[in-house]
């Protein structure tokens, strides 16, 4: 008998899931936390990076000159606290850095700092997309997702990497939001990205805004403080306001200050947080298939899987 923090809120979600439709009535966002689940194709391969690395990574080609130099514990203290700063807004590092370098160079220090391709798709990734979403949405620019579907022989999933892709997709899709390595571009990062992806993405908008009020609403993947996530939320709040549906928010979000929990509250996102032990358990539990011999995803007896 599995047993973990809000079953009773994965039971609603599992059972939107398998409604006895070709694909169910729920419906999830992919942030950057989940790519951590995939599978190094060798032991020295560099983590898939967080917001935090990847503005560590701008802010060091920026300000080189910080690097390394022999500076009085002074000089070290300020530095240390304009850096905190400058991390603290990572849209802000990246849109210092287009000004700086161009927008190619942004978009390539990107596909630098983010190893996707010696990375194959781990074992969540198999069990996530072998659920009956009814769409998939990521930010991520990796191409993690989409090298899954090989894998999961119950469903087929059409792929959508620009607004130019929806017509002629169907349902489930995997669709990429913020751009998609290698040559999808671009790769939404700064803060006039931000600003002017409502009128210049207005389908991607529109078809994220029509998921949440149709479906059960996942987010995975996403801190309470990721960029990502508090944009899109934001943009969600000021069209749906009061008749926002209610939107689950799973991850390790122990650390989210009280104000962040009461922002949350008022947005009507309802937070899981999910021990690290309890991941595998929480997506096995919504999922009634097994792995196949060949590492496949195959329909089970309706039990979960363990």
């Amino acid at each position: 008998m599995l047993d973990f923090p809000d079953l009773h809120h994965f039971e609603q979600i599992r059972q939107r899931l398998w409604c006895g439709r070709e694909f169910g009535q729920a419906a999830v966002m992919v942030g950057a936390g989940f790519s951590r689940n995939a599978e190094k194709i060798a032991p020295s391969t560099p983590d898939f990076p967080l917001w935090s690395d990847l503005a560590s990574d701008i802010y060091s080609e920026l300000y080189p000159h910080t690097q390394g130099q022999a500076l009085t514990d002074e000089q070290r203290k300020a530095n240390g606290k304009a850096k905190e700063r400058a991390l603290a807004n990572p849209l802000a590092l990246a849109s210092e850095y287009e000004v700086t370098f161009g927008s190619p160079a942004l978009q390539d220090l990107l596909i630098r700092s983010i190893p996707d391709h010696q990375y194959n798709p781990g074992q969540l990734h198999k069990l996530l997309m072998s659920l009956p979403w009814s769409d998939v949405f990521t930010t991520n620019y990796d191409t993690l997702l989409e090298r899954t579907r090989p894998f999961i022989h119950e469903r087929k999933y059409d792929l959508i990497c620009t607004t130019a892709d929806i017509p002629g997709r169907m349902k489930p899709r995997i669709i990429k939001l913020h751009g998609s390595f290698p040559s999808h571009r671009p790769f939404i990062i700064t803060e006039e990205d931000y600003r002017a992806y409502p009128r210049k993405f207005a389908p991607f908008v529109n078809m994220v805004q029509q998921s949440i009020m149709e479906n059960v609403f996942c987010l995975i993947g996403f801190s309470g403080e990721d960029p990502n996530f508090l944009n899109w939320i934001g943009w969600v709040r000021d069209n749906l306001g009061e008749s926002t549906p209610p939107i689950y928010l799973c991850g390790l979000l122990d650390s989210l200050s009280k104000s962040k929990k009461q922002i949350l509250k008022g947005c009507r996102i309802h937070r899981r947080d999910v021990r690290c032990k309890h991941w595998k358990e929480c997506i096995v539990f919504t999922c009634p298939i097994k792995l196949s011999s060949r590492g496949g995803i195959s329909k089970g007896s309706g039990e979960p899987w363990c």
